[in-house]
């Protein structure tokens, strides 16, 4: 079977910050995440025992640049499509791009960058940020695009989708020379790139073969982070995988296991008949009912350094959830008992680490810290009248499993209650950012009190 994944870079500049040093250790809660595919094994760059996950140490200096397998994954590993940003199926096309080099601790290595484009076929996740371009009249891919486009017609959604039928088809379709005269409209397709320091070169599939196709990012050029052949019996797996919430996964035996599996009995997390249920907590998933929107924006920092080293503030944002339609919305993913609404026993954060120099991206399920869940009382879905907008603030930096950084490094956070999802960046330097840390588990104020964080 084929398989590749991307990983990337972004170059951000390094920091400092000046201030006393305080010598406190973290003690964080561990998540012990045996679940396939996204156990250890399975996470790219981070390790798996019996005790729980190992934090990853990110290094994004040139000296310790790393050079990363050819396609970022060992024999034992799978991707996690169950926490994938953006995934399609559709055809893949090399536009330019190859090998080049560069120099790592005096040895020339291969590093390799290519220009890529997608044709979607069915977008399995996503759909609306995938930023699709135009084609021209007269490109080239024109035909191909036609030839999708009559075969998703075929097609009325992704449960009745036949993938062993679906290449057979389009080769026939291809093979329709006239394909190009049938249809006078532009079509679209999605623009993409790869870059990763290798000693081999990646393999990419064949630009007239369906492929699964992961994406990531939030500009209009998505980064290709996947591609995986479509096989009857990966077929299966994957649309499994994605039909789970955001942070869960399957065991071996193909049984859901949440974020929260290692907590204990938690039955009282959903409803008495959820969607999905947690094969080792009890814990249940049910979708939220339409016209939720969940949204993120970064709270700035009231001491901004000359450096710009918090740019993007101390790592607290800001969480809003609201009810846009005219009728009265109900979250089970987002419980509540007699106290209040319980925000941090709810919300799961996927965080995404990518170094500026050595390409290599790695991917963790990180929780807020929270008392005993067993402890907690009967629980019951939040429920938003019309119009109605909650909120609240937290700091992604101080979850369980964040990983460890050394420099610098872009991080994505995906928020996430059940299927209802906020995403941002955010900009870490840890000359800074690992002593304000400190700073707010030892309760020295970062900012104003008189703003109640």
């Amino acid at each position: 079977m084929k398989t590749f994944f991307a990983v990337f870079p972004l170059i951000i500049s390094s920091f400092a910050l000046g201030g006393p040093v305080i010598d406190f250790r973290d003690k964080q809660i561990i998540i012990n995440q045996q679940a396939d595919p996204f156990q250890l094994r399975q996470i790219i760059n981070l390790n798996v025992n019996a005790g729980g996950i190992e934090k990853q140490r990110i290094s994004s200096t040139r000296s310790t640049m790393k050079i990363t397998p050819p396609f970022g994954l060992d024999e034992n590993q799978t991707f996690p499509w169950a926490s994938a940003e953006k995934v399609v199926v559709g055809l893949l096309k090399t536009k330019s791009g190859g090998k080049r080099n560069r120099n790592i601790n005096g040895k020339s290595i291969p590093y390799y960058y290519y220009s890529l484009e997608v044709d979607p076929l069915i977008v399995l996740r996503g759909e609306k940020q995938l930023s699709l371009q135009v084609r021209r009249k007269n490109d080239l891919r024109l035909g191909v695009s036609n030839a999708l486009r009559k075969l998703s017609k075929e097609i009325e959604g992704s449960v009745s989708f036949d993938f062993s039928k679906a290449q057979p088809k389009l080769d026939e379709l291809l093979e329709d020379k006239k394909l190009g005269e049938k249809f006078r409209d532009d079509l679209k397709y999605v623009r993409a790139s790869y870059n990763g320091v290798h000693e081999e070169e990646p393999e990419l599939p064949d630009e007239e073969e369906l492929v699964f196709i992961a994406l990531s990012g939030t500009s209009s050029t998505k980064r290709l982070a996947y591609w995986e052949s479509i096989t009857a019996t990966n077929a299966k797996r994957i649309k499994n995988l994605l039909d789970l919430p955001y942070g869960w996964s399957l065991d071996k035996q193909g049984k859901p296991v949440s974020p929260w599996s290692e907590y204990g009995e938690q039955s009282h997390m959903g409803e008495e008949a959820p969607l999905i249920l947690c094969s080792k907590s009890g814990r249940g998933f049910s979708p939220a009912d339409k016209g939720l929107t969940l949204s993120v924006s970064k709270i700035p920092s009231e001491f901004i350094q000359s450096n710009y080293s918090n740019r993007d503030g101390d790592g607290f944002v800001s969480l809003k959830l609201r009810n846009s339609t005219e009728f009265p919305l109900a979250i089970p993913s987002l419980r509540r008992n007699r106290d209040g609404i319980l925000w941090k026993e709810s919300l799961a954060c996927l965080v995404s680490s990518t170094t500026s120099s050595n390409s290599v991206i790695t991917n963790s399920v990180c929780l807020p810290k929270f008392s005993s869940l067993k402890d907690l009382e009967e629980t019951e879905p939040t429920i938003l009248e019309p119009g109605q907008e909650i909120s609240t603030t937290v700091n992604p930096l101080l979850f369980s499993n964040f990983p460890e950084i050394t420099s610098y490094s872009q991080l994505s956070f995906r928020f996430c209650l059940g299927k209802t999802v906020a995403l941002t960046t955010f900009y870490y330097n840890s000359s800074y950012h690992d002593k304000i840390k400190l700073r707010i588990r030892a309760g020295i104020p970062t900012r104003p009190i008189s703003l109640g964080d």
